[in-house]
């Protein structure tokens, strides 16, 4: 399993928001390596998006944002898991503490 660098992760998670949502609903995105509750590694993919109404396709894109990640980490040879945050901005400077 190849683990990619940390700019390499936020880049790529940039890029796969920006190619779903357009690149002005995309305002932060941070990515932290660790391990999930059962000790496999794991990217916590944070994002800050500019957010329409419609909660029901917000949802939609999260899984559809994180089934491409998937793909594209599989394609660079990396099987970590990624799994997906997204907060408004008044929780942006609280993901940390989560």
């Amino acid at each position: 399993m190849t683990l990619l660098a940390d700019d390499e992760l936020t880049e790529l998670g940039r890029d796969v928001a920006c190619q779903f949502l357009g690149a002005d609903k995309v305002i932060h995105v941070e990515v932290v390596a660790g391990a999930d509750w059962s000790g496999d590694p794991a990217y916590d993919f944070w994002y800050q998006l500019e957010q329409g109404p419609d909660r029901e396709r917000a949802a939609l894109e999260r899984m559809r944002l994180g089934q491409k990640l998937r793909d594209e980490l599989i394609a660079r040879g990396d099987t970590t898991y990624p799994y997906i945050h997204v907060v408004d901005g008044q929780d942006w400077d609280k993901r940390k503490r989560a």
